[in-house]
C-alpha cells in the first residue's frame, strides 16, 4: 500500500446502527423504511428458527419475503448462484443474518442489486458487519480477496439476547480482533497510508477518537463482560463491549487500516494447526507482534498481555495450536504475512524482524505463564 500524498480526508460508516435486546422482533418495521421485496440469508445455524419467524412476520401486509439457508463458504460462485435464483423476484432489500460469511454475502448480493443492506450478525467475534466489503474464498477455503464497495451496510442491527447467548468464545475472539483496532490505526495515522474509503483518503480525528474508546472499553469492562457472558446474562458491560467489537471495531478499520496485527493473522493461516482458530484469536497474536516489532513501551505491552490471558486469548505458540513449531516453518509465516499489510507501518519492515518478533512474543507470553 503506498502512503498518499494529499491532505483529503474522508470517513465512512453504516447509515444505522441499532442494538438492544430483542431487535429482531422489529425486522420488518425496518425494512418497510426500504422496500417490499425483503431477501433474508439465514445462516444454517439459525434457519430452522428463524426462517419460521421470518415467514410469520411478513405474513401480512404488502411486502414480501424469501428466507434462504446459507451454508458454507462465500465464493464467487455462490454469489453468481443467489443472484440468479433471485432474479425474478428483484430483492429491494438484502438481509444477511449471522457470521461473516453469512453477512459478506449478502453484502455481496445487495451489491449487485443496488439493494438495502441490512446486517444482522450473530455474534459479537469481529467487525465485519459494519464494513463495506466481503472476504471471498474459494470452496476448499482459500482467501481469494476483498470486493469493497460505494457503502457500507445501510443497517446494521444487533440483538443483544442472541448475541450474549452465543459461545463465549466468540466473545473472547471479537476483543481480540477489536483490540488491534488502535493500535492498527496509530500505525496508519503515523504512515500517512490510505484508509479503506473509497480509493483510499487520510484518516480523521474522528477515528483516532473512535480507536481509543475501543481500546479503553475492552481493557476496562471486557473481564466484567466476560463473566456476565459465562453467566447468560446482558449487562451493560456487555453491551458496550458489544458496541466496541463491532461497531467501534468496524469504523476504525474502515477508516483507518489494517496493519502488522492483521499481517500476521493471515500469515499463520498457512500453518495447518491455525485453521481452527477464530479470526480474532489469531488478531490477538498478530497484536502482540506488532507491539513488539514497533518497540513499544513495556507497560503498554504487559497490560495487553494480562488481559490476555485473562480472558484466554493465545499469548503463545502453544496457544495457538502450534506445539511442534520450527524456524523454517516461522521464516515462511513472516514472508506470507508480508504480502499482506506490514507497509502500513511507518518504517520497512522485513521477514526476519517479523520471525525475531513472532519468536519474542511467544518467549514472552511463555515467561509470563510462568
Amino acid at each position: 500500500m503506498s502512503k498518499i500524498n494529499h491532505q483529503t480526508r474522508a470517513f465512512g460508516s453504516p447509515s444505522r446502527y441499532i442494538q438492544g435486546r430483542y431487535e429482531i422482533n422489529n425486522l420488518k418495521e425496518y425494512t418497510d423504511a426500504y422496500g417490499q421485496h425483503v431477501l433474508i440469508l439465514v445462516d444454517t445455524f439459525f434457519f430452522k428458527e428463524y426462517s419460521q419467524k421470518f415467514n410469520t412476520m411478513y405474513s401480512n401486509g404488502p411486502s414480501k419475503v424469501i428466507v434462504k439457508e446459507f451454508i458454507g463458504e462465500i465464493t464467487a460462485e455462490k454469489i453468481d448462484a443467489i443472484v440468479e435464483e433471485v432474479k425474478d423476484f428483484v430483492p429491494d432489500v438484502v438481509v444477511g443474518m449471522g457470521g461473516g460469511k453469512t453477512m459478506d454475502t449478502a453484502k455481496a448480493v445487495s451489491n449487485e442489486y443496488k439493494a438495502t443492506t441490512i446486517i444482522i450478525p450473530t455474534t459479537a467475534s469481529t467487525d465485519a458487519p459494519t464494513i463495506g466489503l466481503s472476504v471471498i474464498y474459494t470452496k476448499d477455503g482459500k482467501h481469494v480477496g476483498a470486493r469493497h464497495y460505494v457503502k457500507n451496510p445501510d443497517l446494521v442491527l444487533l440483538d443483544t439476547d442472541i448475541i450474549s447467548k452465543a459461545p463465549s468464545r466468540f466473545f473472547v475472539a471479537g476483543m481480540g480482533d477489536a483490540l488491534s483496532t488502535y493500535v492498527e490505526t496509530r500505525a496508519n495515522l503515523q504512515s500517512h497510508s490510505p484508509n479503506y474509503v473509497g480509493k483510499g483518503f487520510c484518516a480523521t480525528i474522528a477515528v483516532e477518537a473512535i480507536s481509543k474508546a475501543c481500546h479503553e472499553t475492552i481493557l476496562k469492562k471486557g473481564r466484567s463482560a466476560l463473566m456476565a457472558i459465562k453467566n447468560g446474562l446482558c449487562t451493560i458491560d456487555v453491551e458496550d463491549v458489544i458496541e466496541a467489537n463491532t461497531l467501534l471495531s468496524g469504523l476504525g478499520v474502515q477508516n483507518s487500516s489494517c496493519a502488522g496485527s492483521h499481517s500476521i493473522a493471515e500469515g499463520i493461516t498457512i500453518i495447518p494447526e491455525c485453521s481452527k482458530l477464530y479470526h480474532g484469536e489469531a488478531v490477538a497474536f498478530g497484536v502482540l507482534v506488532q507491539l513488539i516489532i514497533e518497540g513499544r513501551p513495556s507497560e503498554e505491552i504487559n497490560e495487553i498481555y494480562t488481559f490476555f490471558n485473562d480472558v484466554g486469548l493465545p499469548t503463545t505458540f502453544e496457544m495457538l495450536g502450534i506445539k511442534n513449531v520450527n524456524d523454517a516453518d516461522l521464516m515462511k509465516v513472516a514472508e506470507e504475512s508480508l504480502k499482506s499489510y506490514w507497509d502500513v507501518e511507518p518504517f520497512s519492515v522485513t521477514a526476519t524482524m517479523i520471525f525475531d518478533a513472532m519468536k519474542m512474543a511467544n518467549a514472552k507470553g511463555v515467561a509470563l505463564k510462568k
